[in-house]
């Protein structure tokens, strides 16, 4: 379980980003953080992967042994900067080179996130000539092949076009099920919401301003108010598989959302 109690974190001289955050996130969930511009997600996303230290309060990780820097990922829209090597295989590596993983077990990782993320026949690609989709695929191959539990994704698909985007959510969630990974997803599209077990809304001054399920998120005013510019929520429902686009629909006429 990741959880943050108390937490106030502030930058410089600016008003505080947390004065307080409390918050629990479950162990093999899906949780979306969201809210306006500036209300503290990729703050409160940084602060749990270890990359940002709080003033004060605490972020911990349950249980202790999976406390490492290394067994969080963390993955962000761009990934071209995060990409180091020159071909697939030197940047999936890389991570593994600088703990020392031996060459036996390194040989063994790799195969298997490789085969995991669909990326079968592309090692000797250079990188530089991968599509965005690709990239963000040997992103996930490299945290995963760090054995990561707790992966965050920080406006990870923001880059691509709708397919991809789709096509790389539901290889995540994939993956979640098959590895018992806890995704932590920090965003600002409604659509991006489909896919949570849990739904985290920030206001401003780092107040959680709502969280709860899907459901009861579609049926709170302001969840209305924000879904209505990016398309309403016949865009959401395009996000669902179509198996469960009736099911949805059911909920949504309910709570009589438009």
């Amino acid at each position: 379980m990741i959880s943050l109690e108390n937490v106030y974190f502030q930058y410089g001289q600016y008003p505080p980003v947390f004065s307080g955050l409390n918050l629990e996130i479950r162990d093999s969930s899906w949780t979306v953080i969201s809210g306006p511009d500036g209300s503290g997600k990729t703050t409160l996303g940084k602060l749990i992967k270890g990359l940002l230290k709080p003033q004060s309060g605490l972020v911990t990780i349950k249980p202790a042994e999976e406390i490492e820097i290394m067994r969080i990922g963390y993955i962000g829209g761009d990934c071209s900067t995060s990409i180091i090597g020159i071909t697939v295989v030197d940047d999936i590596c890389f991570g593994m080179e600088n703990i020392r993983i031996t060459q036996t077990e390194m040989q063994d990782r790799l195969s298997k996130v490789i085969s995991a993320v669909g990326l079968k026949g592309y090692e000797n690609r250079l990188t530089q000539n991968l599509s965005g989709g690709e990239r963000q695929k040997v992103a996930l191959a490299g945290v995963l092949a760090m054995n990561a539990k707790i992966l965050i994704l920080d406006e990870a698909f923001s880059m691509l076009d709708r397919i991809s985007r789709k096509r790389l959510r539901l290889l995540v969630q994939n993956l979640k099920e098959q590895l018992q990974l806890t995704v932590v997803e920090i965003t600002n599209q409604s659509t991006d919401i489909v896919t949570a077990d849990m739904i985290v809304f920030l206001g401003y001054e780092g107040a959680v301003q709502f969280q709860g399920t899907i459901e009861k998120f579609l049926s709170w005013e302001t969840a209305q108010g924000w879904i209505a510019p990016q398309g309403g929520i016949n865009a959401l429902l395009g996000m669902f598989p179509s198996d469960l686009i009736d099911q949805v629909r059911q909920v949504v006429d309910k709570l009589n959302v438009s």
